[in-house]
């Protein structure tokens, strides 16, 4: 029995959701360097030339498409892909706009 999840299954207000995401260079940005290695919003504030409130906004509308997760630690928030989005983030991998970042490990 085939247990994964095809597009056609998908309800259509989430594939909107999902493309809606998509659809910004920012968000497409955020991913190539999510795809790399979980990242400190710190560090993806350093990264990208975005305002605090702006990235907070993009990263928000990335977490309610189901593409990133974040996982609080202290004051910081430590995002990655999440697991269930890896087979579409494999496939959108030559779009993303992979950004050469410093190591994640500075402190934050």
């Amino acid at each position: 029995m085939d247990t994964s999840t095809t597009i056609e299954t998908i309800p259509v207000d989430t594939k909107i959701r999902l493309f809606k995401a998509l659809a910004d260079p920012h968000r497409l940005q955020i991913l190539g360097i999510l795809q790399e290695t979980v990242r400190c919003n710190c560090h993806l504030q350093d990264l990208l030339d975005l305002a605090p409130n702006l990235l907070s906004y993009h990263l928000k509308v990335l977490r309610e498409a189901g593409l990133i997760v974040g996982k609080r630690r202290g004051r910081w928030i430590d995002y990655s892909i999440d697991p269930k989005a890896e087979l579409l983030m494999q496939a959108a991998t030559p779009v993303l706009e992979v950004v050469d970042a410093p190591d994640p490990d500075g402190d934050c």
